[in-house]
């Protein structure tokens, strides 16, 4: 199978592809901009998005790779799933080919640490036709079924088995790892491995969308590091083609939302704050834009003070291009602070998509921040630099507080 490789963000010029190929491309990663290239048939230009990952289509791997190192992108997602105290920076990752192939070694100690004392068992409910009672009789189905005869019975009973949604959802994210073409043999041991140890689990296919709701509870603790990283990979998507078959697949990681989850949870973390007082999309909390409550906002980071916002402000990872900050960024900001009647609202980009600015808005007595969060360095840095952003926020919260007292 060819092997194609891009960059985030990048222009590819001039790629061979079929029809097939282009209609795959296309519909499992719309973020990728595919476009025939001028003067030559069959050839295209390609520029992919903020998504990263691996794209398998028919006779052809696609590998887009993070503008930033895998180490950086490994540490900002482990931190965000709540998974640092298994993050070892010291463990060189250069072996791996690519950053999908780096998240599978950590995939496979998740579930080794979890399965360590055997697979998590729980009851699932279970219906039967037995010739001896176990658990109860199904008096509705017996009748329907057996009208008139002593045996067998329709049971229902509880069954004590490690064939439980937990175990399935880790061994459908094996099953779709098994699906890409890996070229480490390292990685492709460590799949077999994780196999084997879920042979005796039902197959089950989630829906990326639907993933189901596990419940937390003190038995099943261990195993929430592994779901967490199950639950990335089955939010990947495949293909059915017209033959049945699937052989169009991608495991692909949407770099904005790495940045987003992993700025808004580590600004959390460095203010003391909880979910509820510090948000994402200010989930919980109602915000709008209009007297007649039609246009809903929905910003990135927000500080709640009994039941009134505080600060206010946005994440952005795009790629900026020209010069500045692109308007749209800048209206979007503004409706915030205007929303929340605060007198200023704040950008944070990644370092190298934008620089650092303020924006004083006349008529409106409202400032806008722009400022930069650099990703380089280590992770000891990088985190230094959150806590830097977090006392910008305090700074903000306090002006708040004094103009509040003022009035």
């Amino acid at each position: 199978m060819h092997r194609l490789t891009l960059a985030e963000h990048t222009e590819r010029s001039s790629v061979q592809l079929s029809a097939i190929q282009v209609d795959a491309l296309r519909e499992l990663a719309p973020s990728v901009d595919v476009s025939p290239t001028y003067g030559k048939a069959g050839a295209y230009d390609l520029t992919p998005g903020s998504e990263v990952g691996v794209i398998q289509i028919p006779s052809l791997t696609i590998e887009i790779a993070p503008k930033l190192p895998i180490h950086r992108v490994l540490f900002m997602m482990s931190y965000a799933l709540g998974l640092m105290k298994f993050f070892d920076e010291t463990v060189p990752i250069s072996d791996e080919p690519d950053l999908v192939e780096a998240i599978i070694p950590m995939f496979h100690a998740q579930v080794r640490q979890a399965t360590q004392a055997g697979l998590l068992q729980g009851y699932r409910a279970e219906e039967d036709s037995l010739r001896v009672v176990r658990g109860q009789i199904h008096i509705n189905e017996q009748i329907r079924r057996r009208f008139g005869m002593a045996v067998p019975l329709e049971v229902r009973y509880d069954e004590f088995t490690p064939d439980i949604d937990h175990n399935r959802l880790l061994k459908a994210a094996v099953r779709r790892l098994a699906h890409l073409s890996l070229r480490s043999a390292r990685t492709r041991r460590m799949i077999s491995a994780m196999h084997a140890t879920f042979a005796n689990v039902s197959d089950v296919v989630f829906e990326p969308t639907r993933l189901p709701e596990l419940p937390v509870t003190p038995l099943n603790l261990h195993y929430q590091p592994a779901i967490q990283l199950a639950r990335l990979i089955l939010r990947s998507r495949s293909l059915e083609l017209a033959d049945g078959r699937t052989s169009a697949t991608a495991f692909l990681i949407d770099m904005n939302r790495v940045f987003e989850d992993f700025v808004v949870i580590g600004l959390r973390e460095a203010l003391g704050l909880s979910e509820t007082v510090f948000p994402q999309g200010a989930r919980g909390r109602k915000l709008w834009l209009d007297k007649m409550e039609r246009v809903r906002l929905e910003p990135d980071i927000s500080w709640w003070d009994s039941g009134k916002c505080v600060f206010v402000g946005d994440v952005k990872y795009k790629r900026v291009t020209g010069s500045g900050v692109p308007n749209a960024d800048i209206y979007q900001v503004l409706s915030y602070a205007v929303a929340t009647h605060l007198p200023s609202a704040l950008v944070i980009y990644a370092a190298g998509e934008s620089a650092p600015a303020t924006h004083e808005i006349p008529y409106t007595d409202k400032s806008l921040q722009v400022v930069t969060l650099d990703l380089t360095g280590n992770s000891q840095q990088l985190m230094e630099r959150i806590h830097n952003l977090a006392r910008l926020i305090i700074d903000r919260r306090l002006e708040v507080h004094s103009m509040s007292s003022a009035a």
